[in-house]
């Protein structure tokens, strides 16, 4: 996060640097015209973004406070998905488990899903891009009884973004996830 408040801060300055330089050689009417195309183009962008997220079943506090145990299944693994980025909160993030939309994520949300033994692949993408490939995507061998943790984060590329999806262990990421407050309820309970 530190990391990319500087580069939002150089982008600032040098916005503001491109800015001037134009102002000086085109003259304030251009300039002030090509300011507004560009901030009509960033809201049609941002309101596109927005635009893929749909509505997800919030699970009450009783389920949410259940989850939080981080209690086993006999017979089946656990995993627990979150987000808690700042960077790309509102669009929400397609989490696919061997090629099924398991739920869909904001930040700061987590989801919990069933998972039968056996390998998985887990993957994720925003509405504006395409689904990810059968191959693509992070494998968890699952066993049962085990209880598995992953963390949901989007990179900003220039052009769209790529979700990368980070194994925890629950230790590391109890603390994370007593945070958040609101739990999303999966599409498909077990996979």
């Amino acid at each position: 996060m530190p990391r990319n408040l500087v580069v939002y801060g150089l982008a600032a300055l040098a916005g503001l640097v491109v800015y001037w330089v134009l102002r000086t050689v085109l003259g304030p009417g251009i300039v002030t015209v090509l300011a507004l195309v560009g901030l009509v183009v960033g809201i049609v962008i941002v309101t596109r973004n927005l635009r893929t997220n749909r509505q997800v079943a919030e699970a009450t506090f009783q389920q949410r406070d259940e989850a939080l145990t981080f209690a086993p299944v006999p017979g089946k693994a656990v995993l627990y998905v979150f987000r808690n980025q700042f960077v790309g909160r509102a669009v929400g993030i397609n989490v696919v488990i061997d090629g099924r939309e398991a739920a869909q994520l904001k930040s700061p949300r987590f989801t919990r899903i069933l998972l039968t033994p056996g390998a998985h692949r887990i993957a994720g993408y925003t509405g504006t891009n395409k689904a990810p490939a059968p191959g693509e995507g992070t494998e968890l061998v699952a066993n049962p009884g085990d209880i598995y943790v992953a963390k949901c984060e989007v990179e900003p590329q220039m052009v769209g973004a790529t979700i990368k999806f980070t194994p925890m262990s629950v230790d590391a990421a109890r603390a994370d996830l007593q945070k958040i407050t609101r739990m999303v309820v999966p599409d498909v309970a077990e996979i």
